[in-house]
């Protein structure tokens, strides 16, 4: 007997379901099923979007798509939306001149691999946020790579992603190895109405200096919009990226219209800057400028009105526009792409660190292409300059300058030297173990910053730290808190398949339910006291890892006061919800038998937790820790101090079950298996669909093995879907089909069809059908 399926299906609220082959059943208002659509080419994409609704899934199926022109053109809706996702996570390499359109609402492309490619000159994309169904609004394009989808000649100009419409997203991307004219990712603004977008968390790497390029513009790695709208207001946010090696032009990222923010985005070894080159009303905040001694290397270049520049590091940059930060001369009665004056700008709290030129140049470009206007009315304020170089400002000034608050230090203040609102004082920076200059503790910046209030635009550091009472000169806020921002790497940003898998056995990690993390597996060890005695890792053969950290000798730490160590991790958590801490511990005699835990993230600890006094671990339950949906997906800092000598922390596990026992949590770090891994053998395949088969119906006692994927208990319809996502084919599906389970209804009847590949819809095929219904043969 064989069993022929041609749909997946997930239960999802819906009143109605018709089934071509099966006698339609009166199922309203039961609920019923959202569908998984396997499609293979883009034809079958665009009929499978014919009857695609909110909730339902495309996926592609693994291979090399070429010359594929996709059009993924539906409307899902903000709780349910319409995914177009690859059948494994960079498992579709799409190439040839192969394109994606997404036109509709609240739609999703996930996962895809756009790779070895291109397009013809004067092709408008090759992924765009418009086609039939016009401009997208609230659709996201994550976790895919456009890796080296170049033409032949340099001077061939197409765009590798254009956004069109609002409030749409680009996160989670790669996007490597352009070497031709067009822009990485552009907002289009075919008129002045806000757009609202979201472009996050992308690897932007390896620009090349253009090669012989026809027109020395085009390069640019974002920008967002044209000098034709540049007057109107975007409002589109360009935040938590990374720029690596981007060398294609003097723009890095062109702003060319109004309310945009940039903020937290770190740029490393990049021959260009952030240019504020049309527009006005911009904020550049938190950014790390980390330019490695690059020739030709730079920061920001300022252009506009009402402009705001705070809290960014600058550090070994060159002065690729004749600064590190560079304010430019502007035109009189400027046309809208030539250069408008320089008015009501604020440069405030920003450290810039040995550059290799000058680090503030009043007037970039004054004289040439009729640049006669001086900046006005900028306020320079409560900034640190360390220079190695032998300048550090440079310029002429226009009317209403003020400066205030500000240090510099190591090279000739040129046209201020001598000015009030300047201190030329050492500013006493510290080089950290993260390779960044922060304030020591005798730093003369270290509550300051008396001069102004800039607390409305400033409320946090360059660390993410909170700027508390009087605040200290430059990005930086000595202070002992919790470090919730840091320079990114390849690590933190880009598609999850492309990142690093820990393996299995004993690491614990984060998880839907939370995170169980080895107490030596923590991200940095701190020595707030400055006195040698840090947290350090002992082999033990009762931890759980093998490992566990023991804190230093010495006297008990009392607070209030200054800490003599802390261990911090960093934890993620992928849902909102209260989570309880449970710390394994312990103690060796009454002088070790306690620690210092939080009783929040981004904070020092405080709350004295007691341990055994006998050598044995134990689990200890903490504290309860609330998660926001702001928080998911935000790396949180958790800190653990040292209170008495030699006690040793072994495990740390926030979880949402509030009443997890011992050896509960001690399972949580044994080895991890896939989800839909059912036998445990590395493997999601058909052999782990006989064990959910096998299982089916259990409920309230089953475990992994009986086909229980989300660990509820229960082996259902659920777990079967996450088999499905999770399925890597190692074993044949077509040798694996097993009868469906005895079934109380349509709907169980459903949960229990498994489909192996895309079918061909018949003409007078409904809404959701099964194809060909079932055959038995």
């Amino acid at each position: 007997m064989r069993y022929f399926f041609c749909i997946i299906f997930r239960l999802r609220t819906r009143f109605a379901l018709a089934v071509s082959g099966l006698a339609t059943a009166a199922l309203s208002p039961t609920p019923v099923f959202a569908i998984d659509f396997m499609v293979s080419s883009a034809s079958q994409i665009n009929t499978a979007m014919q009857s695609a609704q909110p909730g339902d899934t495309l996926i592609m199926t693994d291979g090399v798509w070429t010359n594929q022109q996709i059009s993924f053109a539906g409307f899902g809706t903000s709780s349910n939306p319409i995914t177009l996702r690859t059948q494994t996570p960079g498992g579709v390499i799409l190439n040839g001149s192969s394109t994606l359109d997404i036109s509709g609402d609240w739609l999703v492309a996930d996962g895809l691999r756009f790779e070895g490619g291109a397009l013809n000159n004067g092709s408008n994309a090759i992924i765009e946020f418009r086609g039939s169904n016009g401009e997208a609004t609230n659709s996201r394009l994550t976790n895919s790579t456009i890796v080296g989808y170049n033409p032949p000649s340099v001077n061939d100009r197409y765009h590798w992603v254009e956004l069109f419409g609002q409030n749409n997203r680009v996160d989670h991307n790669r996007f490597e190895n352009q070497n031709h004219s067009g822009v990485t990712v552009v907002v289009r603004r075919d008129n002045t109405s806000a757009n609202s977008h979201l472009i996050d968390a992308n690897h932007f790497v390896d620009r090349p200096v253009p090669n012989n390029p026809a027109d020395g513009n085009g390069f640019e790695t974002i920008r967002i919009g044209t000098s034709d709208e540049s007057l109107s207001d975007s409002f589109t946010t360009v935040e938590n990226n990374l720029f690596e090696r981007l060398d294609g032009e003097i723009e890095i990222i062109s702003n060319k219209s109004g309310n945009n923010t940039y903020r937290y985005n770190t740029f490393r070894d990049s021959k260009g800057t952030l240019t504020l080159r049309h527009g006005n009303d911009t904020l550049v905040e938190g950014n790390f400028f980390l330019g490695g001694d690059t020739n030709n290397s730079g920061a920001i270049r300022v252009i506009g009105e009402r402009q705001t520049i705070v809290n960014n590091y600058i550090a070994n940059v060159d002065d690729r526009a004749g600064g590190a930060i560079s304010i430019s001369a502007g035109v009189q009665n400027s046309a809208l792409n030539q250069y408008f004056q320089v008015k009501d700008a604020v440069i405030a709290h920003n450290t810039l660190v040995n550059t290799q030129g000058v680090m503030l140049t009043f007037d970039d470009g004054l004289g040439s292409s009729s640049r006669t206007l001086l900046a006005e009315n900028v306020t320079v304020a409560n900034n640190i300059f360390r220079s190695d170089g032998p300048t550090i400002f440079e310029g002429n000034e226009g009317a209403g300058w003020t400066w205030e608050g500000n240090i510099a230090f190591g090279g000739s203040l040129g046209p201020k030297n001598g000015s009030v609102g300047i201190g030329n004082v050492n500013p006493q920076l510290q080089l950290d173990a993260d390779g960044l200059w922060r304030l020591s503790s005798g730093s003369p910046a270290i509550d300051n910053a008396v001069v102004g209030s800039y607390s409305s635009i400033i409320t946090h550091d360059m660390d993410g730290q909170e700027r508390i009472g009087l605040m200290d000169i430059g990005a930086d806020e000595f202070s002992t808190a919790q470090i919730v921002r840091k320079p990114l790497v390849a690590g933190d940003v880009g598609p999850s398949w492309l990142q690093p898998v820990d393996p299995p056995g004993g690491g614990g990690g984060c998880f839907a339910r939370g995170c169980a993390i080895q107490a030596e597996d923590y991200a940095a060890v701190l020595d707030p006291a400055g006195n040698g005695l840090k947290w350090t890792t002992v082999v033990d053969a009762e931890a759980l890892g093998g490992e566990a950290i023991r804190a230093p000798s010495g006297s008990i730490v009392n607070l209030p006061g200054t800490h003599d160590t802390l261990a911090v991790y960093d934890l993620t958590f992928e849902q909102q919800g209260t989570y309880r801490a449970y710390y394994r511990a312990k103690g060796t005699n009454g002088s070790s038998d306690s620690l210092y835990v939080p009783d929040d993230f981004n904070i020092d600890p405080t709350v004295n937790e007691g341990t055994t006094q006998s050598g044995t671990y134990i689990w200890e339950t903490g504290g309860l820790f609330t998660i926001t949906s702001s928080n998911v997906g935000v790396p949180l800092e958790f800190r653990i101090g040292r209170r008495e000598a030699n006690n040793q922390l072994d495990a740390l596990v926030l979880d949402s079950d509030h009443s997890l026992t011992p050896s509960e949590l001690d399972a949580l770090f044994d080895e991890m298996f896939v989800a839909g891994d059912f036998n445990e053998d590395g493997f999601v395949d058909g052999n782990d669909l006989l064990a959910w088969q096998a299982g089916y119906g259990t409920s309230g006692s089953a475990s992994h093995m009986d086909g229980d994927a989300n660990e509820d208990g229960n082996v259902d319809g659920t777990d079967f879907l996450i088999w499905q996502r999770g399925f890597t084919g190692s074993a044949p599906l077509t040798s694996q089909a097993v009868p469906v389970p005895e079934c109380t209804g349509m709907t169980l009847c459903l949960l229990g069809l498994l489909v192996p590949a895309f079918c061909t819809r018949s003409r007078n095929s409904t809404r959701l059908l099964i194809r060909s219904s079932l055959f038995h043969v």
